[in-house]
């Protein structure tokens, strides 16, 4: 076989295995933070706000609980995430199964430009070096963003005087594999960040027709393409980058 299938797509919504395989009796509420975060950052955040367990995502490796939080009055679905984007794709469209359609990603990316550690900014178009969002979407180099969900989330950080800055991010699934040439090749595309899921869950919210938006939180540096500086890996701001999404998700309107 002389023709190329790796990037072969299939609009079939309908796989053998299908997401809610399971048939678990789950209903979680429809917003979503979804957070790339450390078990410790979560139980200190959850020790802040009333919360409930209302299901669990069970694998060989990694089997995170799905809890309900409920913040003045308003109740939204937190789970963590797993690293890497097959694995935070598979978790996601299980939890779009069960009743997820709109979803706030947080997450740590490595920075390609001069931008300080600790900073928030939001990706509105991400490069697809990955393998998962090409089951979700036909071939093409870029997943797109934007959409009023997104910029309703703008919107809100803007209204909590938070500083609006869009980027584009690289998505890649090569940790080890972020070479000079190729951080430069992405820094002329025009990315500013780098980090391991954004593409594959954007193509997954568009493919399953669920909104979809993300916070990152600047970690370390590939600024200086011949040195890393890993700085303090973003660490600063676990908990007030979920603050930030938590508050953003109780007041979205609900679509």
């Amino acid at each position: 076989m002389n023709k190329s299938f790796i990037l072969d797509f299939d609009p079939e919504p309908k796989a053998v295995l299908n997401p809610d395989y399971e048939k678990k009796d789950y209903h979680f509420p429809k917003k979503l933070l979804y957070a790339f975060i450390p078990p410790k950052s979560l139980r200190n955040f959850l020790k802040k706000y009333r919360h409930k367990v209302i299901g669990q995502f069970l694998s060989v490796s990694f089997s995170p609980k799905i809890y309900e939080v409920e913040i003045k009055n308003e109740k939204f679905t937190l789970c963590r995430a797993p690293l890497g984007a097959p694995a935070a794709t598979q978790l996601l469209d299980w939890l779009i199964a069960y009743g997820v359609k709109q979803i706030l990603a947080i997450g740590s990316a490595g920075v390609l430009t001069d931008i300080p550690e600790n900073y928030f900014l939001i990706p509105t178009k991400a490069i697809r070096d990955e393998g998962t969002s090409f089951h979700y979407l036909p071939s093409s180099n870029f997943v797109d963003l934007k959409s009023s969900y997104l910029q309703e989330i703008e919107n809100q950080m803007v209204e909590m005087h938070f500083k609006v800055k869009e980027v584009m991010t690289w998505s890649t699934d090569g940790f080890f594999r972020e070479t000079p040439a190729k951080v430069a090749q992405f820094k002329k595309l025009g990315a500013s960040t780098v980090e391991m899921e954004c593409s594959a869950m954007a193509a997954c919210a568009q493919f399953r027709h669920i909104n979809f938006a993300q916070i990152l939180f600047t970690a370390d540096s590939l600024n200086d393409l011949n040195v890393h500086d890993d700085r303090g890996w973003g660490n600063n701001s676990h908990i007030r980058v979920m603050d930030l999404a938590a508050n953003i998700l109780i007041n979205l309107t609900d679509k």
